[in-house]
């Protein structure tokens, strides 16, 4: 298993390093964390995959190298003693889980290591996109956690409305859903260490999508603008990771001199020619009553100075972003609408541009976050 953790550590537990929100998160706070002087350890309870994992992602990025992801192995009791051999032998001062059964493992860790180790839940999943069996199991998890937090308001209003529509959960359910939005780490979306690299040969504007390909992300719409708009004066590009849906997406036909696409990378190793926009036309489907449009990506490119294209949001997470010219709410079914709000984000001025990033880096931080946890560990304490 390797060495184990020092004195003074906060642990960081992720169902897997696979390439997403939650991961994106984590792994934000750890370079938070420590470059505070302060200690993080990063548990994953599954195997890292070799063409889906968020530290490929960071490969560019220096202190990535600092990062030890700890796999414990075996079945589910395994891992509870592994981390209770943790807890015992270091001064744990939290765990934040990021995973509802991780709440579970620590919980139970904690128990047998005769330690009230304090264990923050992050939420990170509406109510509507699970089935109800999920609903159920998550909410019991979730018990076991000391505090629980949801990283958008959209997550929040989804768990109470259900909660409070349910008489056995409003007689069960006593914890409080507390709102914590996340953010990300600036120096390594920024990453002024390395050298970048242009999507491709040429230095002109990319129409850019970078999530995972499933059909509620909206990749469809963003192909079917690539395949119809991408000339030698615009390109494209796509950003995602290898483990896709073949139905949804074939390399064979999108790639072409137009059309890019880069695997195990992202916002941190790219150079963005001016002129690039992001498209992320996210649809949740009518069943969904709160959707949320702003995701880790469209974060991301603001920091680097790319704008986004994004479906409806209420900006209830992120009001400073409702009237930003970094973000734009358009209706992707009016192909005409879409096309104008591209050309006009594809001619920003730069150096409003960067006046305009220099002013949401504060706001789209982790460091807020960051603080949230530390504030938590010291009313423990």
């Amino acid at each position: 298993m390797g060495k184990e953790v020092s004195a003074s550590v906060i642990l960081l537990v992720t169902g897997n390093t696979r390439v997403g929100g939650a991961q994106r998160i984590l792994l934000d706070e750890f370079y938070e964390i420590q470059s505070r002087g302060l200690t993080a350890q990063i548990i994953s309870l599954s195997p890292s995959l070799s063409e889906d994992d968020i530290l490929i992602v960071d490969s560019n990025f220096r202190p990535s190298s600092e990062v030890v992801i700890k796999q414990p192995r075996g079945n589910r009791i395994s891992q509870v003693y592994y981390l209770a051999k943790i807890l015992r032998k270091n001064q744990i001062s939290g765990i934040v889980s990021h995973d509802f059964p991780g709440v579970v493992i620590c919980r139970l860790a904690s128990f047998l290591s005769c330690r009230n180790t304090p264990i923050s839940l992050y939420i990170h999943q509406l109510m509507d996109m699970s089935s109800v069996s999920q609903r159920q199991k998550r909410i019991l998890m979730s018990l076991f956690a000391s505090r629980i937090y949801v990283s958008s308001f959209q997550f929040k209003t989804s768990w109470e409305e259900y909660l409070g529509n349910s008489k056995f959960w409003r007689i069960v359910f006593r914890k409080k859903i507390k709102f914590d939005r996340m953010g990300i780490f600036p120096a390594r979306v920024q990453n002024l260490t390395y050298s970048k690299t242009l999507p491709c040969a040429e230095d002109i504007p990319h129409l850019i999508f970078m999530s995972r390909i499933t059909a509620w992300k909206g990749f469809s719409d963003f192909k079917d603008f690539a395949m119809a708009y991408a000339n030698e004066q615009l390109h494209t590009l796509l950003l995602t990771t290898k483990h896709n849906r073949p139905e949804i997406f074939s390399e064979k036909g999108f790639v072409n001199g137009y059309n890019h696409v880069i695997y195990g990378s992202g916002v941190s190793s790219i150079k963005f020619p001016e002129g690039c926009v992001h498209f992320y036309p996210s649809n949740y489907g009518d069943n969904v009553k709160f959707p949320q449009s702003i995701g880790m990506n469209v974060l991301e490119f603001i920091a680097v100075g790319v704008p986004s294209m994004i479906s409806h949001d209420s900006f209830n997470s992120w009001p400073e972003l409702r009237n930003s010219m970094l973000v734009r709410v358009v209706d992707w079914k009016n192909i005409q609408e879409v096309h104008s709000v591209w050309t006009e984000l594809n001619t920003l001025n730069a150096l409003n541009v960067q006046a305009e990033v220099q002013r949401l880096l504060p706001i789209i931080s982790i460091s807020g976050h960051v603080d949230q946890i530390i504030r938590d560990l010291k009313d423990q304490s």
